[in-house]
């Protein structure tokens, strides 16, 4: 059984910023990829940048802060959470599949839904950084309303290419993290002196 405390300490060992940085980099990659027409060289960002998780941990926050070291049931409660979100992802991704080539094949019967396919990977994007939401991140929620809300303005106004949408999404939760990690930094020196 997980304590409060536990829970409380799990939540806060994120709020560092660099799952931020990390999150809002991938997703521009991915939007620089989609407007290069490099679609598949997007679907790789995840797993490079992977590496640089644990890489920034050591790097960038333990020297500030230890690192936190949780219980056989906290760490099975986020693996099954995570396996949870990795099945209703490809659940999400096969939709947005169907749905693309329901729309592209039934050509002008549906308007409006074909304006709105530019905009369902950005929308998707933002249901994906819900998932933030399972390591206590309540910014995520944030990150998705704004991925969605650009979804959908996008589809509204008009634009053509779905790569600039994720692009903006990705700007939007990389600049947030630079300043979370800024603060981070600056608040916990790696001296280990640090203002409350």
């Amino acid at each position: 059984m997980t304590t409060p405390l536990t829970r409380a300490l799990y939540r806060r060992s994120f709020d560092d910023g660099w799952l931020d940085v990390l999150v809002g980099l991938g997703l521009t990659l991915i939007g620089v990829a989609w407007l290069a027409d490099q679609i598949v060289l997007g679907a790789l960002v995840p797993a490079v940048l992977a590496p640089f998780w644990t890489i920034g941990r050591r790097k960038l926050v333990e020297p500030r802060l230890a690192s936190p070291q949780f219980g056989t049931d906290r760490q099975a409660q986020t693996r099954r959470s995570l396996t949870g979100w990795a099945i209703f992802g490809a659940g999400i991704a096969l939709t947005e599949l169907a749905f693309l080539v329901f729309v592209n094949r039934s050509g002008a019967g549906l308007t409006g839904l074909g304006d709105l396919a530019v905009g369902i990977p950005a929308i998707l994007v933002g249901i994906g950084l819900l998932a933030g939401l399972i390591v206590g991140a309540k910014r995520f929620l944030a990150y998705g309303v704004v991925a969605t809300g650009l979804g959908l303005a996008g589809a509204w106004a008009g634009v053509e290419r779905p790569g600039l949408l994720i692009l903006l999404s990705g700007a939007f939760v990389l600049a947030c993290g630079v300043a979370l990690l800024a603060r981070f930094m600056a608040r916990y020196p790696a001296d280990g002196t640090h203002d409350e």
